[in-house]
């Protein structure tokens, strides 16, 4: 599991984000991503993820919305047995 942080690096978030883009052929449809947590249209919402990214790395306002990409990262690879 990918611990919670106030702020991630730059790395980091350039890490995900370019993950993120790189497979985003093979998302799913929807994703539940935890027992409270249900995503219907997956691909549409990891977009809005990368943008909240780019527009507010810096911000730890955001440190939650930010930390669910990380989350959704590591449910794919999960599912796709890569992890």
């Amino acid at each position: 599991m990918v611990p919670y942080k106030k702020l991630f690096t730059h790395e980091e978030l350039q890490e995900v984000c370019e993950w993120m883009e790189k497979n985003k052929s093979r998302f799913p449809k929807s994703l539940q991503l935890n027992n409270s947590t249900f995503i219907e249209d997956f691909p549409t919402v990891v977009g809005y993820y990368i943008d909240i990214v780019e527009l507010h790395k810096d911000n730890p306002t955001y440190s939650g919305q930010i930390h669910q990409i990380f989350q959704m990262q590591q449910k794919l690879k999960e599912m796709w047995g890569e992890e």
